[in-house]
């Protein structure tokens, strides 16, 4: 790098660049919420060159948010960002539909659900992958390519030919635990509840890191004239909240279904329905350029194997889309 400026930039919190930027009090009550929403994380711990890397890219190019934003919007847009919209979507119903149409395509007889102690390892310039099913029973097949979209912390049991300490950079990395807890009323009881929803800043001190509308935005998620709520709790400051008790997590969403969502005294949910992720979302951190030198030197040694899924290249539902993409044109255009 050219200047001190440059390596201090590379590694910069989310939380440390907004406030340099944008003051204290957007941190606090736009950036953290936000960064609640999306990583359940922390913002002076997410690194931007990785957790936003368009954030990143806008005052590395331009120097600052605003005139960035300004080139990006005189930029041509191309045929497919002509396409993009502002909507927010989903598959008719629910996401399932995505996967029980993949599994259509791809053919139940090539999928393999359950299994249990699955290892890969390298033989005669392709790979064996050996796995147990739910029946208790051994398989084996030999590949050209494998592609591993499992989390980091699962990778060294995966590829037990890889010495730990070669794995470590990815293995530690660390997730956010995270609680969701759908509240389903048959009376919104006249409330406005079409939105996408709210987050809260952490300087509010409530127990909770947002509320979602998910029958705000999609059809089929409520009975007429009642709602959907999607609570979600815990989140990388708050991990001891996934201990809490069924019951008391009931009580919390119900005390903050009267305290936010300002419903009357009276009302009781239909529907509470409680999910709990010990490793919900990765958190890219001061480690992550660490962890992605150790995923390219891996692939470099071991042609074929691809370690994917959301330990890089992003964290969402459209970034494992895009990377699935990429990496399946990779594979084809090396076999062509």
């Amino acid at each position: 790098y050219d200047t001190l400026e440059e390596v201090i930039g590379i590694r910069e919190s989310v939380g440390s660049l907004a406030r340099r930027r944008l003051g204290a009090s957007f941190v606090d009550y736009a950036v953290d919420p936000f960064l609640s929403g999306v990583y359940a994380g922390d913002p002076d711990t997410l690194v931007t060159r990785y957790a936003l890397p368009k954030l990143y890219r806008l005052e590395r190019d331009h120097g600052s948010f605003i005139r960035g934003a300004i080139a990006k919007a005189k930029a041509p847009k191309s045929e497919r960002d002509k396409l993009a919209t502002k909507q927010v979507f989903s598959a008719h119903g629910g996401l399932s539909e995505i996967i029980h149409a993949e599994a259509t395509c791809i053919g139940n007889d090539h999928i393999s659900l359950g299994a249990r102690q699955v290892e890969v390892k390298p033989e005669s310039n392709c790979w064996r992958t050996t796995w147990t099913d739910n029946g208790g029973q051994s398989h084996s097949f030999v590949s050209h390519e494998v592609v591993t979209t499992c989390g980091a912390y699962a990778l060294p049991s995966l590829l037990p030919f890889l010495d730990v300490g070669r794995l470590r950079p990815i293995a530690s990395l660390r997730y956010a635990p995270v609680m969701e807890v759908n509240v389903g009323m048959t009376d919104d009881f006249g409330g406005d509840y079409h939105a996408f929803g709210g987050l809260v800043p952490t300087c509010e001190r409530r127990r909770i890191l947002g509320i979602l509308y998910p029958s705000a935005c999609f059809e089929g998620r409520a009975p007429h004239g009642g709602a959907l709520f999607a609570y979600f709790i815990g989140g990388i400051r708050h991990p001891e909240m996934l201990a809490m008790t069924d019951a008391e997590v009931e009580q919390l969403v119900i005390d903050e279904l009267h305290a936010m969502l300002k419903f009357p005294a009276t009302a009781r949910p239909a529907l509470i329905h409680i999910s709990r992720h010990e490793k919900a979302i990765p958190q890219y951190e001061a480690d992550s350029g660490a962890r992605l030198e150790a995923v390219a030197s891996i692939e470099r040694d071991y042609p074929g194997l691809t370690l994917g899924g959301n330990l890089r290249d992003g964290i969402g539902m459209g970034h494992r889309m895009t990377q699935a993409a990429h990496i399946a044109q990779q594979i084809i255009n090396k076999n062509i």
